[in-house]
């Protein structure tokens, strides 16, 4: 009896500690990590092969887009003008992987960032905070991606966004696209931004603000899949609405947009006025319907852009 009592003891210690760990305030302060979780794993974190024959199949797809070459993240835009990428929309749908590979092998020609922050959805609505930061490195099929831990912290001690990692485990938005970042961009660091739906207003244009000052060699990139559900006709007629909104910009049209998350999509947009960057370049705009070759099947449309600020 004695024996199974100690046994019992240990056992409960074991998961008191595991609950702290888990519990918001585990850890350091203002940060909620799993005890089990080292880093955080891309999508297909062990399928090299998948992602490497996305780059290969990357080139057959050519239409929509507008590929203006350029060197040094800029590139020679309409009259003459010089611009620079500093944001964009991207799909993180891996059935439109060779896409997505296509997206970022023609980004990486013309931007060379140090950090990439990436603004997604989360999915399932996971943790405590409606804004949640990752400050952990990443695992994907071509090596570790590191955090921008100063950038990171920046962005917790405002108290807008909140370290919490279980949110970020199975989350595709972030993993869909980690594979990516260290494919074309080697070493870049990261900093994931997951946001829930019920995240609000205010709160989304103050972090634009806090990002907004931190854009020194920084890409943002929205991770947004846009009409769903819908037959691929359908949602070519959601996307004309989504468009409007993408190439205005403007914050006070962010709910006329069909997309996977309008906090997201409304601090890209406020980010983007902040900094000056209103060039919105769509590359790439289609549907998992047109690409599957069946119409009439529920799909995702994809509205893939680089946003663009003009250097003076």
């Amino acid at each position: 009896m004695r024996r199974i009592l100690l046994i019992f003891v240990a056992g409960s210690a074991f998961c008191l500690r595991g609950l702290a760990a888990i519990a918001p305030g585990g850890g350091d302060p203002g940060e909620s990590r799993p005890f089990y979780l080292r880093w955080q794993y891309s999508s297909f974190a062990d399928d090299t092969a998948m992602y490497s024959a996305a780059y290969r199949n990357a080139g057959r797809f050519t239409g929509g887009e507008r590929a203006r070459g350029g060197t040094g993240g800029t590139a020679r835009g309409r009259n003459g003008r010089s611009d620079m990428i500093v944001a964009g929309t991207i799909s993180h749908h891996l059935f439109a992987r060779d896409l997505i590979a296509r997206y970022f092998i023609e980004l990486a020609r013309r931007a060379h960032p140090r950090t990439v922050i990436v603004l997604g959805p989360n999915h399932h609505a996971r943790g405590h905070s409606s804004i949640a930061v990752s400050a952990l490195r990443w695992r994907t099929p071509f090596g570790f991606v590191e955090p921008d831990s100063e950038t990171i912290g920046k962005i917790s001690q405002t108290g807008l966004a909140r370290v919490e990692e279980e949110p970020f485990v199975n989350e595709h938005s972030i993993g869909a696209l980690v594979p990516f970042i260290r494919k074309s961009f080697p070493d870049a660091r990261i900093v994931p931004v997951i946001f829930k739906k019920v995240a609000h207003r205010r709160d989304c244009v103050n972090l634009a603000g806090v990002l907004s000052a931190l854009m020194d060699s920084t890409l943002v990139l929205a991770s947004l899949d846009f009409s769903h559900y819908r037959t691929s006709r359908e949602a070519e007629k959601e996307d004309v609405a989504s468009l409007g909104v993408l190439r205005s910009l403007s914050t006070e049209k962010v709910d006329d947009a069909f997309v996977d998350s309008r906090p997201a999509l409304l601090t890209l947009m406020q980010l983007c006025t902040m900094v000056g960057a209103t060039d919105v370049e769509v590359v790439q705009h289609t549907n998992s319907g047109i690409m599957s070759h069946n119409l009439r099947a529920p799909c995702t449309s994809y509205i893939n852009t680089y946003i663009e600020k003009e250097v003076k």
